[in-house]
Parts: structure tokens; sequence; C-alpha cells
């Protein structure tokens, strides 16, 4: 697929997350993706790499249950070879305590013959984790 062919799919696996669609999003994932955010951060309980097709259901599965998103936007789409970079900017609030905070993260998509195969998401995760303990 082209770098576009690869944006509009990612945009269209944004659009199903907006609609609690994931099914859509876990059609258009490998049966081996690696999905997860690079971290040292433990106590966040979506932030491991999860490997598999029914793992990335249990990520969304995890954070639906552990918080509520005031704003999620993807703001910019860049391409290069089968890797989709987008800027997010979102705000959320953990279940559990009510804290939360804007957030500017980088999801990074990696495509394998047109089917995503790696998610990583890069954020101030210091501070998801500072937030998560009080």
């Amino acid at each position: 697929m082209s770098e576009q062919s690869n944006i509009e799919k990612i945009q269209e696996m944004y659009a199903a997350f907006f609609r609690g669609d994931v099914a859509s999003i876990l059609q258009n994932v490998t049966d081996d993706v690696e999905w997860g955010t690079e971290t040292v951060v433990s106590e966040i309980p979506w932030y491991p790499i999860r490997h598999g097709r029914a793992a990335v259901g249990d990520f969304f599965a995890t954070l639906s249950n552990e918080v509520t998103f005031e704003k999620f936007e993807p703001r910019l789409y860049a391409a290069t070879g089968n890797d989709v970079f987008v800027q997010v900017d979102y705000d959320y609030r953990y279940k559990k305590n009510g804290k939360g905070w804007p957030i500017r993260a980088m999801h990074q998509f990696t495509f394998n013959d047109g089917t995503v195969s790696r998610f990583r998401a890069y954020e101030d995760t210091a501070a998801a984790r500072d937030a998560w303990n009080q």
C-alpha cells in the first residue's frame, strides 16, 4: 500500500475508536501484532507490550475500564515507508482517582501488507504514573 493509503487506514481506525468499534480495529491488525507503550512504567495497566489480536482487544477493554477521555484529537499524520506517525492530543481521567492532564503523544503504526503489525505510543509516561499513583 502507498503511504497515503496507510494514513487513510489509520484515520479509519481512529474513527472506529471514536465510535467504540473495536472489532473494526481488530480486523486491521495482523494475527501476531505487537501493541503497547515504550516505557519502564509498570503501574499503568494498558502500557505493557501485547502480542496478538486478542491482546489488542484486551488493551482496548482495559483502557475503557480505566479511563474516561475528555478529548482525543489526532492532529498530524506523517508516513514514511511502512510507518505512519500521528501526533495525538488527548485529555483523560483515571476512573480510580479522577486524576488526569493534557497529553501530547506520538503514535507509530507499522504496516505489513496493508495491515498494522506494530503499534507504539510515546508519551510522558512518568507523568501518567504520578497521576495514577495519587
